[in-house]
């Protein structure tokens, strides 16, 4: 009897089944992450709300509108970028007729369309067109898990518990916490903790955020602190792989390992790190993912506008209605993060030269182009209200604010050599962007190297406190991350062998080894120079021994391609060691990661602030005498939020850090815009003159202004005993007292 031949063939079932095992170890992950710092209560609602209210629906829509389907790993990372650009939209529409509670609604209805509508149906829950290949599931898995560990570690891992340790605290993550409380309540969003000005600024996570604290009750604080920042980084990670499967398709031989690569590289990477007691610049993903939700936001939209904008650029504009998403995703950007829309109106206008030049149709980017332009100067108006911020134009100086410069300031050409150390530092790290060879025809690659271009223009042509101008760099760098891995699997795919993933991988490892040794023996060595040398000689030896070893186990490919590719390897992945010693070392963390501030609130003055939020009502005015987080030398850091962010009420004068006319005055003056004195000097004295000096007076000038309550803080400053004379004692912990006036 003959036998009957077997089916030959790729087979879809196995590699699904692999990468939903993968994608569930990183969930289960995840979920791990998060209830190390909440309850299961907690839990369970802001998983529910998370899945049900913003990823399904914008899942749905993902796949309706625009036709999607690819892997699962896009669509519902993707699908999380739209849901939460809908709940955003759908809550400045709520929030304006006061139904804010209700904004969730819309996730029903998508759901109902999307099950009941047959055509809608077969659209929406259908097949994925090319699922991940087992090994590239897995890498991807191993790569974001890494990641994750990592910003957990230096995120939630050293900031967590909140407000209980007054020596371990950030305050931005309070101003964020403060406009998110702002955001139930007001339209537009205020500065609780300077009387209730209107804010300029870009508030979509705070909308965001207050959305999901009506929908699942949760308080802000485990929003803030522990529960938002996962699913945002999540997803992130997840769209730069769907943007790097755009420039390595599956037919290439470093399909597999790219897109896993892009994600640990913008996750980790960014700069090659040869000192050991500076640190170049962090622009990697993780250093921003934590302390700056507004960034992780807006990297999340950021990533998915590329992804549209790469398809609709490609295909000439169609299907037309991918426009609807860019659309949407534009609007949302204006709001989630000012970077966003300069740097991808840029690449539109990278991709309009090149198609003009190869005469090619230019409507999409054109169209492209309009549609960021109307919304970003849109934005202007309506949600900036033509401030900047404290962004000025002052090209380079972001190398006077950098590490180097110290090292280097008694150098005549500080400056310069400065610029030229943080340069070549980033450039070796993304080295595989010289290497994308064909790929530059493509006007989607080109579209990436304009909002590369951008981000990196923006970063040394500005200048803002606290080296801010750096967020165009860092919005931008997860597109470099895919572009340099292309360009690495370009290169390494010249050697004609799918074997050479494991010429990467071992340069990358002796990558991360070499310069390891590198950063430990030029730790002494004064000046740049030493440290660089030993830098630039581990790449070479790493690349010839990597390269060597290609050609003694016989692999095909010239040896100097092979010598080239390991180079760009250790240098991209290297620039990942200082991140990674970050997880055990805090000296490693402290030159790429933020580390706790003093002057966070106690248990016992955080919980006198919660009692007002249950005692009082919304808009009830707040006199406090906290205004600094630290004082010395008659020089206030004005950055206290706490009190209106766990209070969730507005406050006459807290801190004044952050706000709208301390930048102004800052720029004007050419000073910090958190040690600045207030400008009211008359309106401050007289609020702490009547918790110093109490009086009939004192107290009738606070109730002229609206005030209902004292928070009398015991820290902060001497408070008269006297005061229970004029007012009535609502309140009393250890640290604070407070007061309701009569």
């Amino acid at each position: 009897m003959r036998a009957r031949a077997r089916r030959r063939g790729p087979r879809t079932a196995g590699p699904s089944l692999s990468g939903l095992v993968a994608g569930l170890t990183v969930a289960l992950l995840a979920i791990v992450l998060l209830a190390l710092h909440s309850t299961v209560f907690e839990l369970v609602r802001f998983v529910l709300f998370t899945v049900i209210v913003v990823t399904l629906p914008g899942f749905a829509l993902w796949r309706l509108i625009g036709g999607y389907g690819r892997n699962l790993v896009e669509d519902l990372s993707a699908g999380f970028s739209i849901g939460t650009a809908g709940q955003v939209l759908v809550y400045l529409a709520s929030a304006s007729i006061g139904l804010q509670a209700w904004s969730w609604v819309w996730a029903p209805v998508v759901l109902v369309i999307a099950f009941v509508d047959s055509d809608a149906r077969a659209r929406v829950w259908r097949r994925v067109e090319r699922p991940l290949r087992p090994l590239q599931a897995w890498l991807l898995a191993a790569s974001t898990a890494v990641v994750l560990l990592i910003v957990y570690r230096r995120g939630p891992g050293q900031f967590l518990p909140a407000y209980t340790d007054p020596l371990r605290a950030y305050p931005d993550l309070a101003f964020q916490q403060a406009l998110a409380a702002s955001a139930k309540y007001d339209v537009p969003i205020r500065t609780l903790w300077l009387g209730g000005e209107p804010m300029k600024y870009h508030t979509f996570f705070h909308q965001a955020t207050a959305a999901t604290q009506w929908g699942t009750r949760i308080d802000l604080t485990d929003l803030i602190h522990s529960l938002s920042w996962l699913p945002l980084f999540l997803a992130g990670c997840g769209l730069v792989f769907a943007l790097s499967t755009r420039l390595t398709p599956t037919a290439e031989s470093g399909a597999t390992w790219a897109g896993p690569l892009a994600v640990f590289v913008a996750g980790l990477g960014g700069a090659v790190q040869p000192f050991a007691g500076a640190g170049l610049g962090g622009i990697s993903t993780a250093v921003a993912a934590y302390l700056s939700p507004t960034q992780n936001l807006g990297v999340l939209i950021a990533l998915a506008l590329c992804i549209v904008a790469v398809d609709l650029l490609r295909s000439d504009g169609r299907p037309r209605s991918r426009w609807v998403l860019l659309v949407l995703l534009a609007l949302v950007a204006s709001g989630a993060k000012s970077t966003i829309l300069p740097v991808v109106g840029a690449g539109f206008a990278f991709a309009f030269l090149q198609l003009g030049l190869a005469k090619r149709p230019t409507r999409p980017a054109f169209l492209g182009g309009l549609v960021t332009l109307v919304v970003f100067v849109a934005a202007l108006i309506t949600i900036f209200g033509g401030s900047t911020w404290g962004t000025e134009i002052k090209p380079f100086q972001t190398f006077v604010q950098l590490a180097p410069y110290p090292l280097l300031v008694s150098n005549p050409h500080a400056q310069l050599l400065s610029g030229a150390t943080t340069l070549l530092s980033w450039a070796l790290a993304a080295s595989g962007l010289f290497f994308l060879g064909r790929k530059w025809r493509d006007t989607g690659a080109v579209f990436l190297a304009g909002v590369a271009v951008a981000g990196l223009l923006g970063t040394l042509l500005t200048s803002q406190s606290g080296v801010s101008q750096l967020y165009f760099l860092r919005t931008a760098f997860p597109v470099v991350a895919v572009l340099a891995s292309a360009g690495l699997a370009q290169l390494v795919g010249r050697l004609e062998d799918r074997r050479a993933a494991v010429l990467v991988g071992s340069a990358g490892v002796l990558g991360l080894a070499g310069f390891a040794v590198a950063r430990s023996e030029s730790a002494e060595l004064p000046g740049i120079k030493g440290a660089w040398l030993w830098t630039l000689a581990v790449v070479v030896i790493v690349a010839v021994l990597v390269a060597a070893g290609w050609k003694v186990a016989r692999r095909p490919g010239n040896f100097f391609v092979a010598m080239l590719g390991g180079a760009v390897a250790a240098c991209m992945i290297g620039a990942a060691l200082v991140p990674l010693q970050a997880l055990v070392s805090d000296k490693a963390s402290n030159l790429v990661f933020a580390h706790p501030f003093r002057g966070g609130a106690t248990a016992a003055e955080a919980g006198a602030a919660q009692w007002l939020r249950r005692n009082s009502k919304p808009g009830e005015l707040i006199a406090t005498n906290a205004h600094c987080i630290i004082q010395r030398d008659g020089v206030c850091d004005s950055r206290h939020f706490w009190l209106a962010a766990l209070s969730e009420r507005p406050v006459l004068v807290e801190g004044w850090s952050y706000s709208n006319q301390a930048n102004r005055i800052a720029l004007a003056n050419d000073g910090n815009p958190s040690l600045i004195p207030y400008w009211n000097r008359e309106q401050l004295a007289a609020n702490d003159a009547a918790f110093k000096a109490p009086s009939p007076a004192t107290i009738d000038r606070l109730k002229q202004a609206g005030v209902r309550w004292l928070y009398a803080d015991n820290r902060a400053g001497e408070v008269s005993p006297a005061l229970r004379n004029y007012v009535r004692l609502r309140h009393a912990t250890l640290d604070a007292t407070i007061y309701e006036l009569r």
